[in-house]
């Protein structure tokens, strides 16, 4: 199970000295700027908030009105350029030809075919082609083919992500063996918005395990750091039928300096395809049991900030509401394509009320991305004598059943 893995290299983790953030990082989700998209301001709360003084902005979070991500396809021997487009939509086609579980496979044609479209606040635009774009959910995808490590550059993938246990985890060892010969990448990169259930990172997922399956290449996803191979990639690809977001984002144990010794925090990597921010669960004892569920829960979380964050049928983002309520059915849901058993308890409420807000970037957060705090509803955490950790304590009793 990836959690007990990652439980087990805690300690190894939270040693470790993650990368810089690139500076110059904004704290709202890349965007395209819209009216709608301001949430409008409301009084504070008349208590002083627990949260370190930040503004009431950070109690605001938005989703982005369009999104974008990338796979980095490992590829073997020395290719001289990337493949056309109308090479990558001929493979489509002899790929799909009979392909009865392939939906869509013309709209993966009419993506393949679209260079990335601009932001609807491009002033190049005219009227008709701001609405044009405001409304469509699949924006254009990117092809290149980039040198891993080039000469007296940073390397496009970290030696650490490739060379890490767990990042690589689901590897055979032959394949991990073949990495370093793998010097050239493939970078697939589709710009979408949130609609049909994701449909355009759906459709990206379809195109890189044909590509990958063709051309014998690793697949690296640069948002969570793992490297895998074909089949586990279409194994772990998102289905709307099923949810499946715990598949597409992982879960990392980080140093809790707000709490203090004897407390982990847990963040997501991966929300950036779903438009949302990543969550943060803080105040956690150094008891796996307790972050196992703790990371169950943020799954969960996960799950209902992926529906959250469907793009308005009016053509704007939206924002997420200042109390979410989260259930066992969705963390369930979230590891619907799973074997593994969510923990479960009779007699306790199955469910838990949170809040987000925006903490200030670190240097270990994704780049250009922001990190929102799961907290108490408002009316608790805006209170000084707030108990975060027994909080968190109790959401998970209340939710998982795990004290």
């Amino acid at each position: 199970m990836i959690a007990r893995l990652r439980f087990a290299a805690l300690a190894l983790v939270l040693a470790a000295c993650p990368a810089r953030r690139e500076e110059g990082g904004g704290q709202t989700p890349p965007s395209e700027p819209t009216k709608e998209a301001t949430p409008p301001a409301i009084d504070p709360p008349a208590t002083t908030t627990h949260e370190d003084d930040a503004d009431e902005s950070a109690h605001h979070v938005v989703f982005s009105d369009r999104t974008s991500q990338s796979y980095l396809l490992l590829l073997p021997g020395s290719p001289k350029a990337a493949p056309t487009r109308e090479a990558l939509g001929e493979l489509v086609k002899r790929k799909l030809a009979s392909a009865e579980d392939e939906p869509e496979v013309a709209l993966l044609l009419d993506l393949v075919a679209t260079e990335p479209r601009p932001l609807q606040s491009d002033p190049a635009l005219d009227v008709g082609e701001r609405n044009e774009i405001r409304h469509a959910d699949l924006l254009g995808l990117h092809i290149a083919l980039l040198p891993i490590a080039p000469p007296g550059e940073e390397p496009l993938i970290s030696p650490a992500a490739l060379g890490d246990p767990i990042a690589t985890r689901e590897l055979s060892e032959a394949d991990r063996a073949s990495l370093p010969a793998r010097r050239h990448a493939l970078v697939l990169r589709a710009h979408y918005r949130n609609r049909y259930g994701v449909r355009g990172l759906r459709l990206l997922q379809t195109l890189v395990r044909i590509v990958a399956a063709d051309r014998k290449a690793l697949i690296h996803d640069p948002d969570t750091g793992e490297t895998m191979d074909v089949a586990v990639f279409t194994r772990r690809r998102l289905q709307s039928t099923l949810g499946n977001v715990a598949d597409q984002v992982v879960v990392v144990p980080f140093p809790d300096p707000r709490h203090g010794e004897g407390f982990v925090r847990m963040s997501t990597r991966g929300m950036r395809r779903f438009g949302s921010v990543e969550l943060e669960l803080d105040g956690l004892p150094r008891d796996a049991a307790v972050l196992e569920a703790a990371s169950q829960l943020l799954q969960g979380l996960a799950y209902r900030m992926a529906r959250a964050g469907e793009y308005d049928q009016q053509g704007f983002a939206v924002e997420v509401d200042d109390e979410i309520e989260l259930t066992h059915a969705d963390v369930a849901q979230a590891y619907a394509s799973r074997t593994e058993r969510v923990a479960h308890c009779d007699g306790c409420p199955e469910r838990v009320r949170v809040h987000l807000v925006e903490r200030p970037a670190e240097p270990h957060d994704p780049i250009e991305h922001v990190v929102a705090r799961v907290v108490a509803p408002r009316l608790l955490s805006a209170s000084p004598t707030y108990d975060h950790p027994a909080w968190v304590r109790k959401a998970i009793d209340d939710l998982l059943g795990v004290r």
